[in-house]
């Protein structure tokens, strides 16, 4: 087949310039040729033209596809506003007086700092606690919340669950429920006392103050929005001194809620809650 189109190909070349064998071009080939070079000329102009249509698009294209990896690294792997990847260089004064005395016996650890007591407490706990630390962790990663956070606040709130009563409530307060403590006068409450469910409930409770303390106050640091909303979760959002952002923890029971919670919170991170 290939070698029958190639002679036909050559008898209508030769058939175009019946001269081509004397040296000579016939009418008809010059033609040809002409129509040849114009041809040419036209595909290189419509080339060019395409071009400069095409390279803005290209470069849209290029644009597009590094915002939908950067949107793929965010979903997968990049920081939320809640993971708080910089918990560790977070400012602190960790536990207040009250809540030293309340639980520090011993007179050599009286001259303990704040933040020495708040990570002295977490430490104790952290046999107690780990019972719940696959829950812990599981529920952070759903919901995109520093585990070391969770196991903060169910230290601060609960010691672990050291202080709950029978039922699951507090032995001291006994309108709050579970490792966290939530409110059963403000809330539903969901699952035991010691469930993933209460955990997962009580996680969710202090996102949705995080986002709410974001949009009160855009302008401070999230350092700052953090313990607002660690305050609300203690006090409620209407108690929290918004006038007075050096001084966030005064209404709360120890007067130290957010910077407690937080110091306890660089101690787990370090034991593996992250």
């Amino acid at each position: 087949m290939c070698e029958t189109v190639s002679r036909r190909h050559c008898c209508e070349e030769n058939t175009a310039g019946s001269l081509c064998r004397s040296g000579q071009t016939s009418p008809a080939a010059v033609m040809m040729e002409e129509y040849g070079k114009t041809a040419a000329a036209a595909v290189d102009l419509q080339s060019s033209s395409m071009l400069h249509t095409i390279l803005p698009t290209f470069i849209l294209g290029v644009f597009v596809g590094f915002l939908i990896d950067k949107l793929k690294g965010f979903l997968s792997g990049n920081e939320t506003h809640t993971e708080y990847r910089n918990l560790s260089q977070m400012t602190t004064t960790g536990a207040s007086k009250i809540t030293k005395e309340r639980n520090i016996d011993s007179s050599s650890m009286n001259r303990m700092t704040g933040v020495e007591v708040s990570k002295t407490l977490a430490e104790q706990d952290l046999e107690l606690m780990s019972k719940y630390k696959t829950d812990i962790k599981s529920v952070g990663k759903a919901l995109r919340l520093h585990p070391a956070l969770i196991a903060a606040i169910i230290s601060k709130q609960s010691r672990a669950g050291g202080t709950l009563d029978c039922k699951g409530y507090g032995k001291l307060d006994s309108v709050c429920f579970g490792l966290m403590q939530i409110h059963k006068d403000h809330h539903e409450l969901k699952g035991t006392a010691f469930s993933r469910e209460h955990i997962e409930q009580g996680s969710t409770c202090l996102i949705h103050l995080i986002k709410d303390m974001k949009n009160r106050k855009p302008d401070w640091s999230e350092e700052m929005q953090l313990k607002g909303a660690l305050v609300g979760y203690m006090t409620g959002l209407e108690r929290v001194p918004l006038a007075q952002p050096d001084h966030l923890d005064s209404e709360t029971r120890t007067k130290d809620f957010s910077n407690d919670v937080i110091a306890r919170a660089q101690f787990f991170q370090q034991k593996g809650y992250k």
